[in-house]
């Protein structure tokens, strides 16, 4: 956020005028000046991001104030011209509700009793997993857990030890749920922890045991939602599984 804000007044800076004078020939120059000392092409693509976001914000929520100081309508800088190719493409991605969420994970259970053989194991190992993603938040970092990861002797609900990715914040981290997450903890979570060590890291769809690689578990995410929740057409739910527990109180830490 800082550096967004930076980057801001850096145009304002370069443009010479206040929010309402800057022109689409401003946002031109500015990249450019920016190229020149060294920025890179990542860089400058946030850059313009950044400023989009900003003028349609603007745009969205103060444009009668600018339209009274300006005496004019607010124009948007970053036009189809001048926008990154990144940009052009990029669309608001709006995650699943919690209801969708819910029925979509009510649906994927009552349905795995009726598989047969393999798609049974692979079936409920994917389930296992994204109900671990929904519950505790993490996502990459499930193929890594272990049965002794988890310590159920440990506090009023037990503790999760993340020793791998973003979770471990570069060594390791605990994650322990708090008091208003109980009702979620205590209906299933140390199940989930468990399973997902073993059935993560044994039965693939063509019978061998090799471990589930984070890209398997989220192909099996993407089937359940496309069989189990077909009128959903956004992206995939991982990510809202992994984040919805933050609205429910739980926090990664010690």
């Amino acid at each position: 956020m800082g550096q967004q804000r930076a980057w801001v007044h850096e145009l304002l800076t370069f443009a010479q005028g206040p929010v309402w004078e800057v022109t689409p020939e401003d946002v031109d120059g500015w990249p450019a000046a920016a190229r020149a000392r060294g920025a890179g092409t990542h860089t400058r693509a946030q850059m313009a991001h950044t400023i989009h976001r900003f003028y349609s914000f603007l745009q969205t929520r103060h444009a009668r104030d600018a339209e009274e100081a300006a005496g004019r309508p607010l124009v948007q800088p970053v036009d189809e011209f001048n926008q990154p190719h990144l940009l052009a493409r990029a669309h608001v991605r709006i995650p699943p509700s919690a209801e969708e969420v819910e029925a979509l994970f009510a649906a994927w259970r009552s349905g795995l009793p009726g598989e047969r053989g393999s798609r049974f194991l692979t079936g409920a190992r994917d389930y296992v997993a994204a109900s671990l993603w929904r519950r505790v938040g993490l996502r990459n970092e499930t193929v890594r857990l272990q049965a002794g990861d988890w310590y159920p002797q440990v506090g009023a609900f037990g503790v999760l030890h993340i020793r791998w990715g973003k979770g471990a914040k570069g060594s390791d981290d605990w994650c322990r749920p708090s008091t208003e997450w109980t009702g979620c903890w205590r209906g299933g979570c140390p199940r989930c922890a468990a399973s997902s060590a073993t059935t993560s890291r044994c039965h693939q769809g063509d019978g061998s045991r090799r471990p589930a690689c984070a890209e398997t578990l989220r192909h099996g995410l993407a089937q359940a939602v496309a069989h189990r929740l077909p009128a959903w057409k956004g992206p995939s739910p991982r990510t809202p599984c992994g984040t919805s527990a933050y609205f429910t109180g739980m926090r990664p830490g010690n």
